[in-house]
């Protein structure tokens, strides 16, 4: 069983222990009311495409070395960090852009160099 089910099913009796069946049925009214209706649907395909990303994360592993895969790693957080500032219009510090840039700038290198 994978850790992160076999988490699941530890934690969630202390979590509801916790916080309460209340507190758990307004949240679930509360992500409904601002999400969909689809609520569940949207939850499983995010954990469904979750699951494939971490399969092809293994698969990939096999293939190329720890080192390729963790800079290939990099620049897909690097990409997704752009593609929210573009989208979302996100205000960046100019120490940020510095350390993006500096990201990319050494990956480029990586690949230039490997």
């Amino acid at each position: 069983m994978p850790a992160r089910m076999l988490s699941l099913l530890i934690l969630t009796p202390f979590a509801i222990a916790v916080e309460g069946p209340q507190m758990w049925a307004a949240g679930w009214q509360k992500a409904i009311s601002r999400i969909s209706p689809h609520f569940v649907w949207w939850v499983t395909a995010q954990g469904v495409i979750y699951h494939l990303y971490n399969q092809v994360s293994y698969m990939s592993l096999d293939e190329i070395s720890p080192l390729a895969f963790s800079t290939i790693n990099t620049m897909k957080r690097i990409s997704v960090i752009v593609s929210s500032i573009i989208i979302f219009h996100t205000p960046v510090q100019p120490i940020n852009a510095l350390g993006a840039a500096i990201a990319i700038l050494v990956t480029f290198l990586y690949f230039q160099v490997a």
